[in-house]
């Protein structure tokens, strides 16, 4: 085999070894489903689990601002658990980003000295707040870019000195407004009945760490827009002291006067 092949096949070989090395490095957007108007919060998971130790990183996020507003003024606030955590435990020795309209960006030096790095791991490297600005049923992506700052931050990992092109994975956030649900009050366990079991549900979940539901409407048994034991006591003074039943929706499946969809995200025994 002559030279010139020879270098040939070097060139493909480094190049496969270069990008089995790209893979073992990942940035990925979370998902999320918002309703209008909501605030919210979309982490960036760093993975480095298939590679070895890091020394550092940098990124871009970028969003539509005409769909998503970012609510972070001040870069110190975007450091998730991995970043705070990333210099043996404590912060890294350098820290530094920028927020604008349609992004931000995040740079990261574990140690400054060299005497600490980032064993193999995967967590969240930053966490940013929205509100979503989208109408029912829309949707738009959030995406690790290199377009943040000026000039604009590279989105790569830094291994033995080298700055790596790690894999991206883009998030999509959809707006999607909940329905109102119909439901019974004081039907803590969900049963289609209003009687002794869902008093001592309701202090099995309070108290004792028992299953809980998703109806907070259901578990106010007394209306008083708070669930802790007196709920509880109200039912029971209910179904044994002739005292007062509860509210309506009650005894029929129903809504509460001035429901909003977070009050009662299910309840399976209404239809």
């Amino acid at each position: 085999m002559n030279r010139t092949i020879l270098s040939c096949v070097s060139a493909v070989a480094l190049a496969l070894v270069a990008n089995t090395a790209d893979a073992q490095y990942s940035l990925a957007v979370e998902d999320a489903t918002v309703a209008p108007g909501a605030t919210f919060d979309l982490g960036v998971t760093l993975d480095s689990t298939a590679g070895t130790d890091l020394q550092g990183w940098s990124y871009g996020v970028c969003h539509d601002p005409g769909s998503i507003t970012l609510l972070n003024t001040d870069f110190t606030t975007l450091a998730g658990p991995l970043t705070s955590t990333s210099n043996a435990g404590g912060a890294p020795d350098f820290l530094q980003g920028g927020v604008q309209a349609d992004g931000y960006s995040l740079g990261v030096v574990i140690s400054l000295l060299g005497t600490s790095t980032l064993p193999p791991s995967s967590g969240v490297a930053s966490i940013a707040q929205y509100t979503n600005d989208m109408a029912d049923g829309s949707s738009t992506s959030v995406s690790i870019c290199d377009t943040i700052g000026t000039p604009p931050v590279a989105s790569v990992v830094v291994v033995n000195g080298a700055s790596i092109t790690p894999d991206t994975t883009a998030g999509t956030i959809t707006s999607f407004l909940p329905p109102v649900v119909s439901h019974v009050r004081g039907d803590a366990n969900d049963d289609a009945a209003v009687n002794i079991a869902d008093g001592i549900w309701m202090l099995n979940e309070l108290f004792q760490g028992g299953p809980g539901g998703d109806c907070d409407s259901a578990n106010d048994a007394n209306d008083d827009g708070n669930y802790d034991a007196s709920d509880a006591i109200f039912i029971f003074n209910y179904q044994f002291l002739n005292g007062p039943a509860p509210s309506a929706p009650f005894p029929d499946c129903g809504l509460a006067a001035g429901q909003v969809p977070e009050d009662c995200l299910s309840q399976s025994s209404c239809p």
